[in-house]
């Protein structure tokens, strides 16, 4: 089912990478937030063990990325359900796309409920949005 979707799950998973260091950014810019807050947040959208990584290397706070990953996460997972009908989603491979991307492994317990396939799409993911967010993060700072 993924290999028929392979450019689709590239697209779709890229496109949530790149909205979600878009976003940081304009809310940085916005909220005049410092360079270091700045970075600190920008790994947000993925695992705890990467961001922490990827925060103490581009000269973030390692406590702040923590603490925005684990809130990203918990939303994901609590609003997820209400997101998708909101949206009308209803393809499993992109709702799991979708919860993997924003809110890494919180979210895909949340996905994990919604079916086998969602799942799966969003364990997927959780690793290449974190590989994708390692290698595009430093073009934000």
């Amino acid at each position: 089912m993924v290999i028929f979707n392979l450019k689709a799950v590239i697209v779709g998973i890229t496109a949530g990478v790149i909205s979600s260091l878009i976003s940081i950014y304009i809310l940085a810019k916005l909220l005049n937030l410092s360079t270091s807050l700045y970075i600190s947040l920008l790994p947000k959208s993925i695992t705890t063990a990467i961001g922490i990584s990827l925060s103490e290397e581009l000269g973030g706070i390692p406590t702040v990325t923590v603490l925005s990953i684990l809130t990203t996460g918990l939303t994901g997972n609590l609003l997820a359900e209400y997101i998708l009908r909101l949206f009308r989603i209803k393809s499993p491979i992109s709702k799991g796309l979708a919860i993997g991307t924003s809110s890494h492994a919180l979210g895909t317990s949340k996905a994990l409920e919604l079916g086998r396939v969602e799942g799966a799409m969003s364990s997927l993911s959780i690793a290449i949005a974190g590989i994708l967010t390692v290698l595009l993060a430093p073009f934000f700072v």
